[in-house]
């Protein structure tokens, strides 16, 4: 939750900017529960959403940033301003070909109309000395304290953590975090990131960067962590990967090329040096790297049977797998575009100290025959988008050269703009099980640009005043085998949903959601236990009301229902219900939200997902299964001048059907689990 800043005139005042907590909400709708929200997208936006964007003076790959805006919007931006000149206000936003009203309210969030005095500034031949004298800090710390000792924490003495090495925590159970950030009137960025997970001894992550950006011919050059997407991420993309719905909107993104690695996240990053130069409508990108990884050593060989992403060493176990795998990354990318035509060209080669050996000699591990093994990889791809009018094409296709597999990925995007009210989109990819790409990312059901067939088709309507309606259905086929498949396999997904909302005092969401894919089952016979491929179908229904009461009070009402069908067992239901108060002064922004929810579930496997308010650079959906209830209050106090901010956050869940938590170092022996967050935030 980060608080409101910037100034606005007289008459927008009328149209306040959306709340973080909504515009999240609405960022998931449609995604992967279980994948959960992209955190490095997330932490980007939110720290837009505390520094806000002149609307006079963002360029294209400043509005390219925010997912929830279409090529067409961008341009129509753009074109109003260069037809009409300065805005006066953000309210002229209503007078933008093609921006519906809900692009306008969450734009509002991350622009602002700069009175004057800063445009003085951000002049394009600001000096170095001026640009750090006008730059901005930002300086977050945050803690965790927990109220309640998990398993993990019980062994405290040296002799027991010595005969117990890899079944007791080495650090505190405490979490605590910081980073840092520097904005020179946009041309020059630097940030520092600590962090220590709880369990961990000591800080266990420290990263950082500095940026330049728009220097003379640099496009960008950065030194020291950063993230890189070119294309549509089938050859590298480290940045962020969008849900489905969301597509609809940023189907044209391609070449977002280097970008800062401000995120807490201990993977998915490179170490080293990278720039972008820009010629006309030529642009040249390199990046070298090389960093430390995680691994895990096979235990009958010289080489890694798994990689580790998870950034924890709390066990002995976990730290012994620490740096363990040196891994470089080198690449390159051409870039050329001329009036609605875009072509792209990216090569990336890998190479690990240690190499890849995942083990497939078993039945059950069969579907490991095609994940990535040695120590050399190549992806070459090429990237295309075209517009004309009211149609949009766009892809990339790529091959991996490695040293034992060799594959082809392509992935196509057709979208058709029918009138003002109605989008089209039509998506098609394949992704061969003998392609490897170790760092791509990008549209798809695994997680991993490999062995997926589909084709999805999305439509998204206005037609009906306060209404938009949003459908798609995605068609799925994975050619090789899967953990818990043992054959080639079907799976289908499907969402419908409807967006009412009359005034800006309340509106009500609903939406139907249906997965369903092929999974092994295994049916008792007289003679035998016979396995055979059924459908796993996952039926997930959601309501969500909000009302505003008045400027200083809002609710939101909320409730989410699971039904699980798979072969012959017995169905599987959960459901959860919950309501949000928030209370806010208009004038100080202190804040207040407090949130309960109840939630019912069968089994884990029907667990439910819901968004709940958390602090600043925080995300993730809380999972709830069982029985129980969860209880959250939430504080924001501005302490001196829009400057210094505090924030709070407690947060309570008790089951009633349960006597203990979780199982084996997380073990919690009660009933009930107490948390709180603490953090200050200081801009300078």
């Amino acid at each position: 939750m980060c608080p409101i800043t910037g100034a606005f005139c007289q008459t927008v005042q009328e149209e306040p900017r959306m709340a973080w907590e909504d515009f999240v909400t609405v960022m998931t709708e449609g995604n992967d529960e279980e994948e959960g929200m992209d955190e490095v997208l997330m932490e980007r936006l939110e720290e837009l959403y505390g520094n806000p964007m002149d609307i006079n003076e963002v360029g294209k790959e400043d509005l390219d940033v925010l997912p929830f805006l279409s090529e067409e919007q961008v341009d129509g931006i753009l074109r109003y301003r260069e037809k009409n000149g300065r805005m006066e206000s953000l309210g002229e936003l209503m007078m933008v070909d093609g921006l519906g009203k809900k692009e306008r309210e969450m734009l509002r969030m991350f622009v602002k109309v700069d009175e004057g005095a800063q445009l003085k500034r951000d002049r394009q031949d600001r000096t170095l000395k001026e640009m750090l004298k006008y730059g901005k800090n930002e300086a977050v710390w945050r803690t965790d304290v927990p109220f309640y000792k998990k398993a993990g924490y019980i062994l405290t003495d040296e002799e027991g953590v010595r005969k117990k090495m890899n079944k007791v925590y080495r650090g505190d159970r405490f979490h605590h975090s910081f980073r840092y950030a520097f904005s020179g009137m946009k041309h020059v960025l630097a940030g520092v990131q600590m962090e220590k997970d709880a369990g961990e001894s000591g800080i266990d992550y420290v990263t950082g960067y500095v940026m330049l950006k728009d220097v003379g011919c640099v496009k960008c050059a950065v030194l020291g962590n950063y993230r890189v997407s070119f294309g549509k991420g089938l050859a590298i993309n480290s940045g962020m990967k969008f849900g489905k719905m969301m597509m609809l909107s940023t189907m044209d993104r391609m070449d977002a090329g280097f970008m800062k690695h401000s995120s807490m996240s201990e993977s998915g990053y490179f170490t080293g040096g990278a720039t972008t130069l820009q010629f006309g409508n030529w642009q040249f990108s390199a990046f070298g790297s090389y960093r430390k990884g995680d691994g895990t050593y096979a235990t009958d060989s010289m080489g890694m049977s798994s990689l580790k992403t998870d950034g924890l060493h709390r066990t002995q176990l976990e730290w012994s797998k620490k740096g363990n795998l040196g891994i470089r990354n080198f690449g390159g990318n051409v870039h050329w575009e001329h009036k609605q035509l875009r072509l792209s060209a990216t090569a990336v080669w890998t190479h690990l100290d240690v190499p890849l050996m995942p083990k497939y000699n078993t039945k059950a591990s069969a579907y490991r025959l095609y994940n990535a093994s040695g120590q050399n990889f190549m992806v070459g791809s090429v990237a295309y988008a075209y517009r004309y009018k009211s149609l949009t094409i766009s892809g990339e296709t790529a091959l991996s050269n490695t040293e034992k597999q060799n594959g082809m990925a392509s992935l196509n995007f057709l979208r058709w703009q029918m009138n003002s009210s109605n989008l089209l989109m039509l998506i098609g990819r394949f992704y061969g099980a003998k392609f490897v790409s170790l760092n791509g990312k990008s549209f798809g059901e695994n997680s991993l640009v490999q062995n997926e067939d589909g084709v999805f088709v999305g439509w998204r309507s206005r037609s009906f005043r306060n209404l938009e309606l949003e459908a798609y259905i995605d068609a799925m086929y994975f050619p090789w085998l899967k953990q818990g498949v043992s054959s080639s396999s079907y799976g289908m997904e499907g969402m419908m949903q409807a967006l009412y909302s009359p005034n800006r005092r309340w509106s009500l969401l609903a939406r139907y959601r249906l997965k369903s894919k092929q999974l092994d089952f295994k049916m008792d016979t007289k003679s035998k236990t016979q396995t055979m491929l059924c459908y796993d179908t996952h039926h997930t229904f959601n309501l969500q009301l909000n009302c505003t009461l008045s400027s200083f009070l809002s609710l939101r009402t909320s409730a989410t229902g699971t039904l699980i069908r798979f072969g012959t067992n017995p169905d599987e239901t959960g459901y959860a219900v919950g309501e949000n108060i928030r209370w806010q002064h208009p004038k100080t922004k202190c804040r207040v939200d407090l949130g309960i929810t109840y939630f019912n579930t069968d089994t884990y496997n029907a667990r439910v997902y819901n968004y709940e308010p958390s602090l600043l650079y925080t995300f993730g959906s809380t999972s709830y299964y069982d029985q129980g209830i969860r209880t959250t209050l939430l504080a924001s106090l501005p302490i001196f001048k829009n400057k210094l901010f505090l924030y709070a956050k407690f947060g309570m869940t008790k089951y009633f059907n349960r006597d203990t938590i979780s199982s084996d170092l997380e073990l919690i022996d009660a009933n009930h689990r107490k948390d709180l967050q603490l953090q200050a935030r200081w801009l300078f």
